[in-house]
């Protein structure tokens, strides 16, 4: 019994002089669950609608739905449309058909556009069919006289099609997650081995530089990385069947851009950590909210200083490059900016990590320097 009280009086103590670990371990599950019930406690989607000349009496029911409605000309509608700031746009032909043309890319919202389309016709029709019955004394005067100005829906995707489900919409953010993910932890968890075998220690006393160093790390992962994003790219699209509308080798540009900024992430994260174990901890803090904060959860209907938390994340630029290019077959104009963030983003954590280095060595060679000489 005395043993196994002082092996737990060992466990506290240690964890006692460790105050990262002990942050790590009662602040960072708070942080998650809370960012979870900020982003599943958020309301609805709210269809965002670009209305073109619809008669007033529909008009009138469909601003009664919780709709963001914009009434606007065609041209302008289109535009809104093609640059995804509203989900669908709505106008009437010459033979009463109500024309909806959806963005398409997310099912989730294509689908609550369209109930809200639906119900809106629904109500109205309803409303002319109560009429009916109250004029059932001159009905053939009334059918003759009154038509409802809608008579049905004709549905046109700008992008996808009906048989896209939730799958298509998230599964190029699960592509920048999983590629993002695991290249932060082989390249933590490879450099945390080599300074634990001694082998970044003794590249600290040459002549070499700092920059020099995380450079050699930094290529020679980055080869890795390279291979490693094109296998999950042809898993992805070719064996599980994600859509990729656009090209591959933009594709291929994103994820390995995301893949460096991981690597120099975990780079600048392994030389904060001294074990394993504290590698994951780190995680929790540097890797996780980007993953919730990616585009996973619809952000649109979040508090707005949560969407500002969401933009200073690389992996959230990343994710929106990826579905760009994959659902609605985006150029390279279309993602530059994006990607000129994620390089923003590698070199920033690039410097950083040198400058880390940097800051080891120095107490490498004064170590070197004090320790004492042993002559025979």
């Amino acid at each position: 019994m005395h043993s196994t009280c002082a092996v737990a009086r060992r466990v506290l103590m240690q964890f006692c002089h460790d105050p990262r670990t002990l942050g790590v371990i009662f602040i960072a599950p708070c942080l998650v669950l809370w960012l979870f019930s900020v982003l599943l406690g958020a309301p609805s989607v709210v269809p965002r609608l670009a209305t073109v000349n619809l008669p007033e009496e529909y008009q009138q029911y469909l601003e009664e739905q919780r709709t963001d409605i914009t009434n606007t000309d065609a041209e302008t509608a289109a535009y809104l449309l093609a640059s995804d700031n509203v989900d669908a746009t709505l106008s009437i032909n010459s033979d009463h058909i109500l024309e909806v043309e959806v963005e398409g890319s997310d099912a989730s919202r294509t689908a609550a556009t369209l109930a809200v389309v639906r119900s809106a016709l629904v109500a109205m029709q309803q409303s002319y069919e109560a009429q009916i019955e109250q004029r059932v004394s001159s009905l053939n005067e009334l059918i003759g006289n009154l038509h409802a100005p809608v008579m049905g829906i004709n549905t046109n995707w700008l992008h996808g099609s009906a048989d896209w489900t939730s799958f298509e919409f998230y599964g190029p953010v699960f592509i920048g997650i999983f590629i993002f993910v695991f290249v932060f932890l082989t390249s933590s968890m490879s450099l945390l081995t080599e300074r634990s075998g001694g082998t970044v220690r003794r590249l600290m006393v040459t002549p070499i530089r700092s920059w020099q160093i995380v450079g050699g790390y930094l290529l020679g992962f980055g080869l890795l990385t390279l291979i490693q994003s094109i296998i999950i790219l042809w898993a992805c699209i070719w064996l599980i069947g994600f859509p990729n509308a656009g090209s591959l080798v933009l594709v291929v540009l994103v994820t390995v851009s995301m893949a460096i900024v991981s690597l120099t992430l975990g780079l600048l994260v392994s030389g904060l950590a001294h074990t394993p174990f504290q590698v994951v901890q780190l995680m929790l803090v540097f890797v996780v909210p980007q993953i919730l904060l990616s585009g996973i959860f619809d952000l649109s209907q979040t508090p707005d200083w949560m969407q500002t938390i969401a933009a200073i994340f690389p992996i959230y630029y990343g994710a929106e490059a990826l579905r760009a290019i994959m659902l609605r077959g985006a150029g390279f104009a279309d993602v530059a900016p994006n990607l000129g963030i994620l390089w923003s983003f590698i070199v920033v954590l690039f410097v950083l990590a040198c400058l880390n280095f940097r800051k080891k060595r120095a107490h490498v060679h004064i170590s070197e320097q004090g320790a004492p000489s042993v002559r025979q």
